[in-house]
């Protein structure tokens, strides 16, 4: 099954599901706004969504344009949580997810690897491509950034730089409500997507 495949299959099995949950309450739940007229307006990624409730198409708020699928698949998958979200600021690791460990290592190649064979030591071009998201600057490692998700989830990107020695290096962290939230497998996603976010 091509990429795009597995995307229509999961959106469809998505919206399936959703269709039985009373949103209005889920929202609640999740943290997220109400639904108003049959649209769920949510920020993700930088970005103002508008999710219509019937359809669960997900579109840019100020151009219209459909969002990406990826995109609409992790704000469908957190809609489809059926246990409240606390915003919390604990941090866990990708190995923290049932099995996380095992696939620690495409994790890594999906997320970070790229991230810093991209930038290495140009850090100042890292900040400025951190301007795609909301994000709050932190005090770990060379750079560090809580980076806002979706709702009341985020992840937390720590940056070293590299010397003489030992090469640049970054590391991911979320906080625990997306684990609450996501499986291993969303939660590499979400992560790629910051990383990638960041070329």
């Amino acid at each position: 099954m091509s990429k795009q495949d597995a995307q229509a299959e999961a959106i469809r099995q998505a919206v399936n599901k959703l269709k039985q949950v009373d949103l209005a309450v889920r929202c609640a739940a999740l943290k997220l706004p109400a639904p108003v007229d049959g649209r769920l307006k949510l920020r993700a990624f930088g970005t103002d969504f508008e999710l219509t409730t019937d359809a669960f198409e997900l579109v840019n708020s100020k151009t219209g344009a459909p969002a990406k699928e990826g995109d609409r698949i992790l704000i469908l998958h957190l809609l489809l949580c059926d246990l409240p979200l606390t915003p919390s600021d604990e941090l866990i690791t990708f190995r923290d997810f049932p099995g996380g460990a095992f696939y620690l290592e495409p994790f890594l190649s999906r997320t970070v690897k790229p991230l810093v064979k991209r930038y290495g030591n140009r850090l100042d071009d890292l900040k400025v491509a951190m301007s795609r998201f909301d994000f709050q600057p932190l005090e770990h490692g060379d750079f560090s950034a809580r980076i806002h998700a979706i709702g009341c989830l985020y992840v937390t990107l720590i940056y070293r730089l590299g010397d003489d020695e030992f090469p640049a290096e970054a590391e991911l962290f979320f906080n625990m409500p997306v684990k609450r939230a996501f499986c291993a497998e969303d939660a590499a996603v979400l992560a790629g997507r910051i990383c990638f976010g960041l070329f």
